[in-house]
């Protein structure tokens, strides 16, 4: 079973990283740059997985989460920041977000944490 990975981050090389190793790991992805073709591409393909940067230009990564929980309860949402604030775990979590994760981060541990999330052997 493949599943869809939608990634989403204004650094664009960041981004286009991310989906070569995830597609090396077996998953499907779709890539989005900015909040409002994230919303969309979520909206026309309803991804397995987000992963979303908190910090984005037109909005920010909670807001993306709040969105995603309200259409889809069950879709699993990881936030990623480079801020070192103790706090953004907590308000990740009540924006609906899963999972957060601080960049940088490694393959190993962006792939072992959407199959944990999908709960697929690795």
């Amino acid at each position: 079973m493949s599943y869809t990975v939608l990634i989403v981050d204004d650094e664009t090389e960041l981004a286009d990283t991310w989906v070569r190793v995830l597609t090396r790991a077996g998953f499907d992805c779709l890539v989005a740059y900015d909040s409002p073709t994230a919303l969309a591409l979520f909206d026309s393909h309803q991804p397995a997985v987000v992963l979303s940067d908190i910090n984005l230009p037109t909005s920010d990564g909670y807001e993306i989460a709040r969105y995603v929980r309200r259409k889809s309860p069950g879709t699993p949402i990881i936030l990623m920041t480079t801020y070192h604030d103790s706090k953004v775990p907590d308000r990740a979590v009540r924006a609906g977000a899963t999972r957060s994760l601080r960049k940088p981060f490694s393959n190993t541990e962006l792939t072992s944490t959407i199959r944990a999330l999908l709960s697929i052997d690795n």
